[in-house]
């Protein structure tokens, strides 16, 4: 009987915790948003413990933070934490695209060649979020290419820090950026089809560091509004 609700409460758990990340994620809880367990407990319809199991884990994975007589809040990155996370996906996407070049024809090229055929045709509808979708399958197929579990661990585990996409619509933002995207994103497509493992790395790494560095203009126009 113990056993039993043992293993009952851990599932419950683990759903709580999927589902806030999912949530948090997507935005849908905003940085530095305060998490009640009671409203939790009562929107999910179970218990304090199994949320309260579920916010640590989610501190543990950088998502959340637990402060003493405050309570639970959704984690808001500093500025020089956004741009140290911008600097290690460089690393990690930069590795995904060199071991899918390495790979050769597999299906996640395909799925890369066709999302970016989705990117070009949203830069010519002038379609923000159309672009934005694609580029999210573009970013999954090459991470998914690299056929390495423990890279896509660490990565998802890092990307979901922050609601990635909200910054990637502020990058965006800037003027002609989103032509110097695509043309970074026809630099990657091409290297990793050349089969050449550094070339694919180097024009990933490019594509991310110059993300970054209009991120941070980005965010230096919102503060100075």
């Amino acid at each position: 009987m113990d056993d039993n609700y043992s293993i009952e409460k851990e599932s419950i758990s683990l759903q709580v915790t999927n589902a806030l990340r999912e949530a948090i994620v997507a935005g849908r809880y905003r940085p530095g948003e305060k998490l009640s367990e009671a409203l939790l407990s009562e929107k999910f319809g179970i218990s304090r413990t199994p949320v309260r199991e579920a916010l640590k884990q989610l501190q543990r994975e950088g998502l959340v933070e637990i402060i003493s007589r405050v309570g639970t809040c959704v984690s808001k990155p500093t500025q020089k934490e956004l741009f140290e996370l911008f600097t290690v996906k460089e690393s990690l996407e930069g590795l995904a695209a060199a071991l899918l070049a390495e790979h050769g024809d597999v299906p996640a090229l395909s799925e890369l060649e066709e999302a970016f055929s989705t990117m070009e045709q949203c830069v010519e509808k002038e379609d923000i979020d159309g672009y934005i979708k694609a580029n999210s399958k573009f970013h999954d197929a090459i991470m998914r290419g690299s056929d390495n579990s423990k890279l896509q661990f660490h990565f998802n585990l890092l990307i979901n820090q922050i609601p990635y996409t909200r910054y990637v619509y502020l990058s965006l933002e800037q003027p002609h950026r989103v032509f110097d995207s695509l043309e970074e994103h026809r630099l990657v497509v091409e290297a990793i089809k050349s089969g050449d493992m550094e070339k694919a790395e180097r024009a990933m790494r490019a594509h991310v560091k110059s993300s970054g560095q209009q991120l941070r203009q980005g965010i230096a126009d919102k503060l100075l509004k």
